[in-house]
This record gives structure tokens, C-alpha cells and sequence, in this order.
């Protein structure tokens, strides 16, 4: 599996304050065995932090070249005395990538992905559906639906793999409740570019935000439409947005956008894949219909473990000589501690942890050992299929983020630390998505978020983690004052905010609900009322403003 955003981001630390920390960035990159040519098509200059950025993001389109990075990291002395477990590991999965991408496997039938850390179980429909997506130039927009825990989000684990495979770079924004227009196009801008400006959202001004964000929608796909790789937009969990959102229109507007560029030179237009995307809300517009794939996601069975084994066992590149017993034994195992009364991962996401913790058993079976023993006993193990507890430091690390938008790894600090210790980066490179990459700035999964939420002590240690990273906070309305207004016994009077404050504090009760002991938390649907008022009439506001 390619690396993901935040991995890329702890590489571009390591290349900046580690191989080119120097006056000479040019001199040091011939040093490192990199031709005059290649060098020359950097954008170099004295800032190291700048440097790194375009060194990375040049080495992104090809595995070759992101292997040959991570080996001139390798010959850094003081680099791999810190870090080198971290540096191998990554070298590791790309150097599966590199052999599985000259291999000549049928990529869109892969079951077994990051050697074998990840599984993909099953969607034959789905698979033959991104080979025609991806083949036909005329296609602009992928739909996935189905049932809840069907693993419509799941597929963009394939859709990953596909990319560092097919030539393409997904970038993903999970959407929430509180998702709102502007939001999206700032989110989907960064992810596509984070170097640069962020696009106009109201550059006239117009009085009518939906033509302001549909201005600003043709400035991402233009950029995009630009750019030197192929760009998958890939939206998550579409469902969870709230149905008055005015996020659907900027969606609708983004697919139709797509549409009227038209195919680009091959390799290079830019798709929109939309996960979890329900038929009872807002569709897309009906001039785009006939470029539009669809897939609808169905919940795991029995017969799908079974299937997904005995290809694993009976296909592998030398198939064992009981291979049909193997796979029967695998599916029967793994079906039964998946379908154990637990909490929790989803039932999904058990299932996967179990087919998982099978490959990893026999890629591991020592000579001599009896397989199906030592599946059945790692299986059967106390939370065998529960999530790993997080360290005390990286529990720590995500309490301070977790009532934060957005951070800077490299200056979240702790609750009474004097000064950041840096370890913030190491400690939530798996937990958090990229913003922005110089410097690079992360946000919290939705779901570590909510479980580092519940996991804080209580209002009091909620506020010590907001003041101590309060140099974090962005101008403007922010959720984070509005959550300290609140931790601090001062809330704002809803009545008097405007659409964007409004937003933001609808953001803040919704977080600071999800606090063990918050009290005089007011309910976020009564923002949501009044958001849809304010924004019912702002245009004429603005023009009796006029």
C-alpha cells in the first residue's frame, strides 16, 4: 500500500531538517545521486522547509523514485540513529508495492494488500467497476451506496492501492453533520494542493453565496485539470452530512464542473468518487447522468470468506499441497470469532481483523507448527479482535488535539509542557489527516476524535488542552474559542452570531457533548435552526448592505 498523506508529511520533516538543512540544497541533492536534470526541475530555494516539500512531491510519481529517497534517508548517520526502525518499515511497504507493480497480477482482483497487513475481501462488482471507471475517459463520477456496515468507506482501501498502481492519487475528505460548503471547497483546495493559495469564495462579491462557491468550485478543477498527476476526489461517508446542507450543492456543482472540462489528455483529468453517497438525498445533476458509474455495497457473508480463502490458498504463487483443507479451515475460523458478541470495531471491520490476523498466521507459521492450532488460539485470545490500546503518550497526544480543527504536529504541546516536545508527529502519523504540508498541518480522524473525547478526564482537562495550544487557532470564527467560551463559563449568545460563528459553534457542543461530565452543553440542533435562519437571509442582507 502507498504510504499515506501524514507518512509523506514525517518523510518531508526528515528531509528537511535532515538532508537539506543546508545553504546549498543543490550541492547536497548531486551528493545524494541525484541527476543535474532532476534537480534543476525542483523549484529550490534557501528554505529548507520549502525544499523538502518539492522534493517529495516530485518523488511522489513513481515508486522507483520514492524507494531511492527513502535509501539516501538510510545513509543519513543522524537520521537512522533516531529513526531507523521507522524509515525501514516504510521502505518495506514500498518495496512491496515495487514488486507487486512489475508483477503481472490482475491489480483490480487483489485481495491481500500491504503485504499482507490488509486484506480486501469480496465487491467483484465494485472492482469491475473502477476497471471501467478508470478505462473510460468519459466517466467523471463514481457513486457507492448501500447498507450502513456494508463497507461502502472500505473501498477506498482498493481505491489506494489502485492509485499507486493505475497512475492516479485519491485524496480524501470525510464529510460530517456539520460539513458546510465553503468548508468542503477549502478542504478539497488544501488536499489537492496544499502549497497553494487557497481559492476565492466570494471574489466579486456576489450576493449569492451558492454562485460564489460555484466560482470557486471551477478554480479546484481547473488546478486540478492542471496538475501533473491524475487526482481522485473521493468524498466519505456522504451520508452523515446533514440533509440542509448547503455541502450538496457545492457537490452537485464540483460533479458538474468535472463534466463540462471534459476528458483530458489521458492520465491527467481529475474524478469524483462519492462513498456512502444515499439515493434519498440531494442527486446529482441530471445532465451528468451518462457519466456516472455506479456501485451498491452489500454486508459480507459467509460465502464471500469462503471465496476470498480458497483464492488465497489455491492461487497463491506456490499453493500449498492442502490448500482446499487451509481455506476451509481459515474461512470456518475467522467467520466464528467475527461473528462473537464484542464491542468495539464494526462487525465489518471485525471480520477484516480477523481474515487479517489469518494471513498474517500463515505467513508467519513457524516449520512444524500446526496452522489452524495457532489461528484458532490467536483468534480465541482475550480482544484478539478489539483495536490495539493506544500508548499513555499517544493517548496524551490525541487528547490535545482532539478539540482542535486543525494543528501543527511539529508545535502541539501538552497540557504543562513549556515547550513542544516534537513528539506529536510520531506519536499521530496514523491517526490524523494532511491539511497542509509546509508546515505540515494535520487534523484527527473522525473517529480517534471521538474517542479521544470521551477519553479526556472532564471540562477541566478539556480547557487545559485548548490553553495550551491556543497559537493553533486560525483567525475568525473558530469552534476552539467557541468551546473555550463555553469550558470557561463565558457562551456566546447564539442569537447574535452570523452564518460562519454560527458553523463553528454548532462544531464546538457537538465536541464538547462527547465530554465525560460537560454540563450546560446546549443542543447543536438548535444552531443547526438557527444556521439554516441566518443563511436563509443572507443575500438579503447583503443587498439591503449595498
Amino acid at each position: 500500500m502507498p504510504l499515506t498523506d501524514t507518512e509523506w508529511g514525517v518523510v518531508t520533516a526528515w528531509v528537511r531538517d535532515y538532508l537539506l538543512d543546508t545553504p546549498d540544497p543543490h550541492d547536497r541533492l548531486r551528493q545524494a545521486g541525484y541527476p543535474n536534470t532532476f534537480i534543476g526541475s525542483l523549484a529550490l530555494t534557501a528554505k529548507a522547509g520549502d525544499n523538502a516539500a518539492s522534493l517529495v512531491r516530485a518523488v511522489r510519481h513513481s515508486i522507483t523514485a520514492q524507494l531511492n529517497l527513502l535509501d539516501v534517508l538510510l545513509t543519513l548517520g543522524d537520521l537512522t540513529s533516531q529513526f531507523e526502525p521507522q524509515v525501514l518499515a516504510l521502505r518495506a511497504r514500498l518495496a512491496d508495492d515495487e514488486r507487486v507493480h512489475v508483477s503481472d497480477q490482475d491489480h483490480f482482483r487483489a485481495g491481500v494488500l500491504r503485504n499482507g497487513a490488509e486484506v480486501f475481501i469480496d465487491r467483484a462488482q465494485l472492482r469491475e467497476r473502477l476497471r471501467e471507471f478508470l478505462a473510460d475517459p468519459e466517466k467523471t463520477v463514481l457513486v457507492v451506496d448501500g447498507e450502513p456496515d456494508s463497507g461502502r468507506s472500505y473501498s477506498y482501501s482498493l481505491i489506494r492501492y489502485l492509485g499507486q498502481h493505475c497512475g492516479f492519487r485519491p485524496v480524501r475528505v470525510t464529510l460530517t453533520h456539520t460539513t458546510a460548503a465553503a468548508q468542503l471547497i477549502r478542504q478539497i483546495a488544501a488536499r489537492l494542493n496544499p502549497e497553494a493559495d487557497p481559492p476565492q469564495l466570494n471574489p466579486t462579491p456576489l450576493n449569492d453565496p451558492l454562485s460564489a462557491h460555484e466560482w470557486a468550485v471551477q478554480q479546484i478543477v481547473t488546478r486540478a485539470t492542471a496538475a501533473p498527476e491524475a487526482f481522485w476526489i473521493i468524498l466519505d461517508e456522504c451520508d452523515r452530512l446533514a440533509s440542509t446542507s448547503d455541502a450538496w450543492d457545492a457537490i452537485g456543482q464540483l460533479a458538474r464542473a468535472l463534466f463540462e472540462h471534459g476528458p483530458a489528455p489521458e492520465g491527467i483529468a481529475p474524478r469524483l468518487v462519492l462513498l456512502g453517497y444515499p439515493a434519498t438525498m440531494p442527486q446529482l445533476p441530471y445532465e451528468i447522468r451518462k457519466t456516472v458509474c455506479r456501485d451498491t455495497a452489500r454486508i459480507l457473508g459467509r460465502d464471500d470468506v469462503d471465496d476470498f480463502f480458497r483464492t488465497y490458498f489455491t492461487q497463491a504463487p506456490v499453493p500449498p499441497a492442502d490448500a482446499v483443507r487451509l481455506a476451509a479451515a481459515s474461512a470456518a475460523a475467522v467467520w466464528e470469532a467475527a461473528q462473537a458478541p464484542a464491542s468495539g470495531d464494526s462487525p465489518m471491520r471485525r471480520l477484516c481483523t480477523a481474515a487479517e490476523t489469518a494471513v498474517g498466521t500463515w505467513r508467519s507459521l513457524p516449520p512444524g507448527a500446526d496452522y489452524a492450532d495457532l489461528l484458532h488460539r490467536r483468534l480465541g485470545a482475550p480482544a484478539a479482535l478489539e483495536p490495539a490500546a493506544p500508548s499513555e503518550e499517544r493517548r496524551a497526544y490525541r487528547r490535545a488535539a482532539c478539540l482542535l480543527v486543525r494543528f501543527e504536529p511539529d508545535t502541539l504541546r501538552l497540557p504543562g509542557e513549556p515547550e513542544p516536545s516534537g513528539r506529536a508527529q510520531q506519536e499521530l502519523v496514523d491517526d490524523c489527516a494532511t491539511i497542509a504540508t509546509n508546515p505540515p498541518v494535520w487534523t484527527l480522524r473522525d473517529d480517534v476524535r471521538e474517542a479521544a473525547l470521551a477519553d479526556l478526564p472532564g471540562p477541566a482537562a478539556a480547557r487545559r488542552c485548548l490553553e495550551a495550544n491556543l497559537a493553533q487557532v486560525q483567525a475568525g470564527p473558530a469552534p476552539e474559542r467557541i468551546a473555550l467560551a463555553y469550558l470557561s463559563g463565558r457562551p456566546p449568545d447564539a442569537r447574535r452570531l452570523d452564518a460562519d460563528a454560527l458553523a463553528a459553534a454548532q462544531q464546538a457542543v457537538m465536541w464538547l457533548s462527547r465530554i465525560p461530565g460537560a454540563a450546560g452543553i446546549p443542543d447543536p440542533g438548535q444552531f443547526q435552526n438557527l444556521l439554516e435562519r441566518v443563511r436563509l437571509l443572507q443575500p438579503l442582507r447583503r443587498l439591503l448592505e449595498e
